[in-house]
């Protein structure tokens, strides 16, 4: 009786948490996909995007009002992350439609089956085997973004239509899954929630161990809204193109089609980054041709 219950009251506890932020309280359906790819509904809601931190340009100016004596700039976003970057800003209110995303990042067993299926063995090179080396279970690596970009296309030809990668804001929305704080799991996040350099925590985190390489997809506890890996163990392409701040970003939750689009948003933080890295609004960029043994992705789909 005691599994039951305690389940009961962490969907009660989820629940209230949904609603607390603006969320729908319908518990997340799941749905099979093609080459056991399951999809989770994420639902419609409202969040404020990146960190509450102090720009370059806002402590140079306080330095100035200092030596003039005047009040400095007071920030109306809470406690500023010790651990945000600049591109980080500014925060943002953001509305997401309901989509659907990807339970794990996709895995090396299901990457298999779509090369299979699409006749793309040209991607099995030395390096693709010598980094996918950790088992089906575990998120396929070593793909580019056109890579990524390839197989949504297929499965929209193949599969029906509304499959993509995620945008960026969608990305956060759903890391996030109705919390405010550096990461999903609190303001700390620890080895036993996620896959990543241990011995060099967030600020004010402790410290764990250190893996040194993938493990499976489902390897941790998920999210409130039931995605496993949305911190640590593999980097996921996002569909936005890179820019350095979030000045004319777009605030329905659409990927940013403008900017450098030869490099493309990466969220989500790797087996050997810090733990500052695996914050919710921690943002990186590599070029979108690139392969890379700590770059995966994760599929999104329109509802």
């Amino acid at each position: 009786m005691t599994q039951p219950l305690t389940r009961s009251l962490f969907l009660s506890g989820c629940t209230l948490l949904l609603l607390a932020f603006g969320l729908s309280s319908a518990q997340a359906a799941e749905h099979r996909g093609p080459f056991g790819i399951t999809m989770v509904d994420i639902p419609a809601g409202s969040f404020t995007m990146g960190s509450c931190k102090m720009t370059s340009a806002q402590e140079e100016e306080n330095k100035r009002r200092q030596f003039l004596g005047q009040d400095p700039i007071q920030l109306n976003c809470g406690t500023p992350d010790p651990d945000a970057r600049n591109n980080e800003t500014p925060q943002r209110q953001v509305s997401i439609s309901a989509f659907q995303m990807g339970k794990t990042p996709v895995t090396l067993g299901q990457f298999k089956q779509y090369i299979a299926a699409s006749g793309r063995t040209r991607l099995i090179t030395n390096d693709f085997m010598k980094y996918n080396k950790r088992g089906d279970a575990a998120p396929v690596v070593h793909v580019s973004w056109g890579d990524a970009q390839a197989m949504v296309d297929w499965l929209n030809t193949h599969h029906g239509g509304g499959w993509r990668l995620p945008s960026e804001a969608e990305w956060e929305y759903a890391a996030r899954a109705g919390t405010r704080t550096r990461f999903y799991t609190g303001n700390c996040i620890t080895t036993e929630q996620a896959n990543f350099e241990g011995r060099s925590p967030a600020t004010g985190c402790p410290r764990g161990n250190y893996r040194e390489r993938l493990v499976a997809a489902d390897s941790f506890a998920p999210n409130a809204f039931g995605l496993h890996g949305m911190a640590g163990n593999v980097l996921q392409w996002t569909q936005d193109c890179w820019n350095k701040s979030y000045r004319g970003a777009p605030s329905d939750g659409s990927a940013r089609s403008s900017g450098q689009c030869d490099r493309r948003v990466v969220r989500g933080g790797f087996w050997g980054n810090y733990g500052a890295d695996l914050r919710s609004a921690k943002r990186s960029n590599l070029d979108r041709d690139v392969r890379f043994y700590a770059y995966g992705f994760r599929l999104s789909r329109s509802r």
